[in-house]
C-alpha cells in the first residue's frame, strides 16, 4: 500500500480520493484512508471523508459525468478498508450486543458495515446480519443473542415496507429497535415505524448505542500497598 500525504483537512482527503476514482487507483483510495484514519481517527474518516466521498461519486454518477464503474470501484476500496480495520480490532470489552442486519431486499450494507467497526472500535460485541435478512432469520438471531438493541438498515426506498416490517417484528418482540436509511425519509414510513430512527452521523449512532446499550468493564481493583509490605523484624 502506498502512503499518500496530503492536506489534513477533510475536504482535501475527499478530492484526492476523487482523483483517485476517477484514474480507477483503488490502492490509492485505501492510502488516503489509511492517512485520514492517522491523522483524524476512525470516526472522523468514516461521517467526514468516506461518505462525503461516496455521496460526491454518486452525484456525478448520476448527472452522468462519472460511469457506474468508478462508483463501484470506490464501493468496493471503502469496503476493503473497513473490513481491513475490523479484522485487527482487538476482542469485546463492554457487556451487551448490538444485532445489526438489513431489510430483506436490501443489498447495500456498506452503511451497516462502518456502524459495526466504529461500535467495535468502542468495544462493543457485533452481531451484522449483512444484506438481505429476511424477518424470521433476524428473529432466529435475535432470539439466540438477546441482543441489547437491534438496528435494522434499509436504503432501498422501493422495498422499504418489507423493511419496515422487519422492524414491527423486532419491537414486537420487546427489543429496543433502531432503523436507518434512505427508506425511511418518508414521513409516512417514519409516522407508521416503531423504534427510534438514527439521523445522525454514524459516530453519533455509535457512541449513543455504546453508551446506552452496553455497559463497559469494572474498573480494576487496586489492591493497599500497605497489603504487601513485609514486617520489619528488629535486630538486637
Amino acid at each position: 500500500m502506498e502512503t499518500v500525504h496530503v492536506d489534513p483537512a477533510p475536504a482535501t482527503y475527499v478530492g484526492t480520493i476523487l482523483t483517485a476514482v476517477r484514474a480507477f487507483n483503488q490502492s490509492r483510495v485505501g492510502a488516503v484512508l489509511d492517512d485520514a484514519d492517522g491523522v483524524h481517527g476512525v470516526d472522523a474518516t468514516i461521517d467526514e471523508v468516506i461518505f462525503p466521498s461516496l455521496r460526491v461519486v454518486g452525484t456525478f454518477w448520476s448527472s452522468g459525468t462519472i460511469d457506474v464503474a468508478h462508483e463501484h470501484m470506490l464501493s468496493t476500496a471503502v469496503a476493503r478498508w473497513v473490513a481491513a480495520k475490523s479484522a485487527v480490532l482487538p476482542g469485546p470489552s463492554r457487556k451487551g450486543t448490538i444485532l445489526l442486519a438489513a431489510g430483506p431486499q436490501d443489498m447495500h450494507t456498506l452503511a451497516l458495515d462502518c456502524l459495526d467497526l466504529l461500535l467495535g472500535s468502542r468495544g462493543v460485541e457485533v452481531c451484522n446480519l449483512g444484506a438481505q435478512t429476511p424477518v424470521a432469520s433476524l428473529l432466529l438471531a435475535a432470539r439466540s443473542i438477546n441482543p441489547t438493541a437491534v438496528v435494522l438498515s434499509s436504503h432501498t426506498p422501493t422495498v422499504a415496507s418489507q423493511a419496515v416490517r422487519s422492524v414491527k417484528a423486532v419491537a414486537e418482540a420487546g427489543l429496543p429497535v433502531y432503523f436507518a436509511g434512505s427508506s425511511f425519509a418518508s414521513q409516512f414510513f417514519r409516522q407508521n415505524t416503531p423504534g427510534v430512527p438514527l439521523d445522525g452521523t454514524l459516530t453519533e449512532a455509535a457512541q449513543m448505542l455504546a453508551t446506552r446499550h452496553t455497559t463497559p468493564p469494572p474498573e480494576p481493583v487496586s489492591q493497599p500497598r500497605d497489603r504487601f509490605r513485609q514486617p520489619v523484624v528488629a535486630s538486637a
